[in-house]
């Protein structure tokens, strides 16, 4: 059965069950919050139960027992006035209630006694600045706080965050874990794509309502992840129509001209931005919208010369080669164009019953700078795909206690890397075009290699959330998820004729499904999810626990014998040829080319399946409040992630060539969960009107982190190779200060500092691997990890009033570790010298300011917002990586031997951050 059959019959199975399930089930998707609270008599202070508590603009609401209390569940997150009428009693409202994502928000009321109708009591909402019921370490950012920093996605705020680290490559870790470990969340759907964790799409800040990131122990709705969770929870229509649009153009304003090439040539439109916002609703009270796209264009700051054409070589003789020129005009070399979109549609059916569906999608095109094609840049391959993900949520309300939900989800990540479209496009060149000495450009050729993915899931999940009693809110639900993944991925060779010669002129091949120069992947594992949570709510303590079981399947098969793993080109004689007469030895007469296995009889001898994987992770959590403005807290959690995709399919087939070596690392669709136990404690106290102080330490320990093997010996002497195990491991302790002040009036700021020590055996899973091709011996000792980063201290000030404001957010990094090299130039990597220890020196440490500044402009018909943004405010170079024999990012000792080679060849712009960003733009508001 073809790829494109699989999804399609799995389409309407999971249709099938979508239909089934609304009658039956629910699920949580993590986007309510929750109301509680008592109603009191303001003079004898007895409670008054059958009050009517309602949120205002909403259709929630609840009544008080005969204790006074109320409880209102499935509150979006935002700001509400909640009111409450008994008779008797003036009606009281109390106003800017703010409702975050899976928490209680509480709101008591003390009502006057009073006989006049309608009379209102308006009280101004003072919501606790310590959260009593957060018992792990999590940061909530609300949509007008987004709106102030100096951020244009949602990467930039991440990096402001306790616990967060950017490596050299720019992969987002917390609290010390392998980016691989965090999983991306939108509206409590998971949206990572699992074949190399990143973002199936990209959420547009404008289309946020509230971004939530945890760092500590997360409950047990959330799988599949040990470092984090950034959870995002969309916005929706209204029943008041709402526009904005918002341009905006800019470019890099740098003097670093010895660094970036063309870098002082300012063209104000290589950055540009469109952005259009629309809510409102469909039926008034009913339906309702909401609509966000956007398109941008970067040029980017690292240009490439086009001083040579890529088919520009005719070669002569063996040593000799004429190079055509190009026109010496700047070329980007790490462009970007992205458009994405947002849709929503909310339809309350009736009162018991609302179906939403969100609707998300990214195209985007780039290219990643690649040092050697500096001089063709255009025979450098780049990058275009496709992200999307759309989310059916169809919610039943019981009562005002329990509710469910029913969601489906699908989402797709295609991308294609190639240079050309047609793999026999007639530009395409020989690879012995593409060669260059030691510290020297190529000055012809076009990349040959040639990738096309497509990863999809099919997801249902289905929960109930019941507040059981006063004290107790029980969720529980299940998930399953199908995946399917599809890849083809090669470099083009040389085509020949019958004989085996190549044919003359150059005529691009793509290799055969058997050549290890070719990676074929069809795939489609299963996992299912159930999970249970129990939050218990005392005025004197709140306890999360809750506990989580996952199934998953590969559906993978792994060799029968680890000695002969080629299927396509087995080395036993009995996996060759047939026994015709059962003698189980294989003679002359049996050698012979018509008594060979074809691939299809083999593989039924050739592989056994592997067993699925069973994952079991309890979760714990208690807030302790000690005063008022004052709370402890403690978490502990076992998080199971299954290895990524790549790990675990990535060359599985083990097609191992004829020469000798260790070959790999390949695919191991048997590897076993990898494990996090972590452990945290904190304290937050209010100590100023305002003014909050978080102080938390954490200890993390990582174990069956994905490597690789040993070299396994193969049945052809001096041929081995490595496949992907769990065998690494790792442990994380820090302490997380964050001080907090809220944006009252005119001005607000937070400020956060984390020190941290991360160690483990290897921070790649194929460290291993390079240390054995090159000589070294394996890891025996823990070293610092890659992302180590000792200290981190961010900030973010914004003050202003109600039509102008600034904002001015920072950061500090103390420097990341890489290995010396005495005997090498290259990239810090695996350390092959005797005596040597990894990561044992610190790259510079990195400084960044980034500005926001906006006036407001009141036109009565519509507002409008003129800004100004710039990143890297001061141009800071901020080293991202050094030579290794220097600990420098511009100088080497090797520049000084290659007398022959091209003198820029030693300046690296790529070992660099961004240079400074000025961006211009206006938004209108309707």
């Amino acid at each position: 059965m073809c790829f494109n059959d699989k999804a399609s019959s799995f389409i309407k199975i999971f249709i099938v069950i979508f239909l089934i399930s609304s009658f039956i089930g629910s699920l949580n998707a993590q986007t309510w919050g929750k109301i509680s609270g008592f109603v009191r008599d303001a003079e004898t202070g007895k409670p008054l139960p059958g009050a009517n508590v309602i949120v205002d603009g909403t259709d929630l609401g609840a009544a008080t027992d005969n204790e006074g209390r109320y409880i209102i569940l499935r509150v979006p997150p935002g700001i509400y006035n909640v009111s409450v009428s008994f008779i008797g009693y003036k009606r009281a409202v109390m106003q800017n209630v703010r409702v975050y994502t899976d928490l209680t928000t509480e709101v008591n009321f003390n009502l006057e006694p009073g006989i006049v109708e309608g009379e209102k009591v308006y009280v101004i909402g003072m919501q606790p600045m310590v959260r009593k019921d957060l018992t792990s370490s999590e940061v909530r950012i609300q949509s007008d706080d987004i709106s102030r920093i100096p951020a244009n996605d949602i990467g930039r705020i991440l990096d402001l965050q306790p616990g967060i680290v950017r490596d050299a490559g720019g992969n987002i870790h917390i609290r010390g874990g392998r980016s691989s470990e965090v999983a991306y969340f939108v509206n409590g759907v998971n949206v990572t794509d699992d074949y190399n964790r990143g973002q199936t799409v990209i959420v547009e800040n404008e289309s946020v309502k509230e971004l939530q990131v945890i760092s500590g122990a997360f409950n047990a709705e959330y799988g599949n992840a040990m470092g984090g969770i950034v959870n995002i929870v969309t916005k929706g229509g209204s029943n008041e129509y709402e526009g904005k649009v918002e341009i905006y153009a800019g470019d890099y304003v740098s003097n670093k001209d010895e660094i970036f090439y063309n870098i002082s040539k300012i063209n104000p439109f290589s950055i540009n931005n469109v952005q259009l916002s629309l809510s409102g609703p469909i039926i008034r009270n009913k339906m309702t919208f909401y609509l966000n796209l956007r398109n941008l264009h970067n040029e980017g700051w690292l240009y490439g010369v086009y001083a040579y054409l890529p088919q520009g070589r005719v070669v002569i003789d063996d040593s000799l080669g004429i190079h055509a020129k190009g026109d010496s005009s700047p070329v980007a070399m790490n462009p970007q164009d992205r458009f994405s979109g947002h849709g929503a549609i909310e339809w309350k059916i009736g009162k018991s019953v609302v179906y939403k569906v969100d609707f998300i999608g990214n195209k985007y095109k780039s290219r990643w700078y690649n040092h050697q094609y500096r001089l063709n840049p255009k025979g450098l391959r780049g990058t275009k795909g496709f992200g999307f993900t759309t989310i059916s949520k169809l919610t039943y309300l019981f009562s005002s206690k329990s509710f469910m939900d029913l969601i489906f989800s699908y989402k797709v990540d295609e991308n294609k890397s190639m240079l050309y479209d047609d793999p026999y496009d007639s530009l395409y060149v020989h690879p012995d075009s593409l060669t260059a000495g030691a510290y020297e450009f190529f000055k012809a050729g076009t990349d040959l290699f040639r990738s096309t993915r497509k990863t999809e899931s099919y997801i249902i999940k289905c929960d109930i959330t019941s507040q059981i009693t006063t004290r107790h809110q029980l969720k529980f639900g299940f998930e399953f998820q199908k995946d399917f993944i599809n890849l083809d991925e090669y470099t083009l060779i040389p085509a020949t004729d019958e004989n085996g010669v190549q044919i003359e002129p150059f005529i691009p091949e793509i290799p055969e499904k058997s050549n290890p120069n070719r990676i074929i992947l069809d795939r489609s594992p299963d996992r299912i999810a159930a999970y249970i949570q129990d939050k218990i709510e005392y005025e004197f303590m709140v306890i999360n626990i809750g506990l989580r079981y996952e199934y998953f399947n590969s559906n993978g098969r792994i060799p029968v014998d680890p000695k002969d793993p080629n299927i396509y080109n087995p080395l036993r004689l009995e996996h060759i040829y047939k026994d015709l007469n059962g003698d189980d030895v294989i003679d002359l007469s049996e050698q012979v080319e018509d008594n060979k296995y074809t691939i299809g009889e083999r593989e039924k001898f050739w592989y056994r399946k592997v067993k699925p994987k069973r994952l079991l992770s309890p979760r714990f959590g208690i807030a302790y409040p000690i005063t008022d403005k004052g709370v402890i807290h403690f978490s502990y959690g076992i998080f199971e992630q299954i290895p990524d995709f790549f790990q675990l399919y990535y060359n599985d087939e083990m097609k191992l060539s004829e020469g000798q070596g260790i070959a790999g690392p390949f695919g191991n669709p048997d590897l076993n969960p990898q494990k996090t136990t972590m452990y945290e404690i904190g304290l937050r106290q209010e100590i100023y009107r305002n003014l909050v102080l978080d102080i938390t330490g954490y200890y993390r320990d990582i174990r069956d982190w994905v490597s690789t093997s040993p070299p396994i010996p193969t049945y052809s002497a001096g041929v081995s190779y490595s496949k992907r195990i769990n065998k690494d491991f790792a442990f994380v302790k820090g302490l997380s200060v964050n001080l907090n002040h809220k944006v009252i009036g005119n001005f607000g700021f937070n400020v956060n500092y984390t020190f941290q020590i991360a160690k483990g055996t290897n921070s790649s899973p194929e460290d291993e691997y390079l240390a054995i091709t090159q000589g070294a011996e394996p890891k025996k000792q823990l070293a610092y990890l890659d992302w180590d980063q000792r200290h981190s201290l961010n900030w973010n000030i914004f003050y202003g009033a109600r039509d102008y404001g600034v904002s001015i957010s920072s950061n500090f990094f103390s420097g990341q570790p890489y290995t010396p090299e005495i005997v090498s130039g290259t990239l810090t990597g695996q350390n092959v010298i005797p005596g040597l220890s990894t990561n044992i020196r610190r790259k510079p440490f990195r400084i960044i300011f980034d500005l926001h500044a906006y006036r407001m402009i009141d036109l009565k018909i519509f507002n409008i917002e003129v800004f100004l943004q710039v990143f890297n405010l001061f141009d800071a170079k901020n080293p991202l990586q050094v030579w290794a024999d220097s600990g420098k990012p511009n100088y080497t000792v090797y520049q000084n031997q290659a007398i022959e080679s091209d003198p820029t060849w030693f300046i690296r712009p790529d070992f660099y951050s961004e240079p400074r960003r000025v961006q211009f733009g206006v938004k209108f508001y309707y």
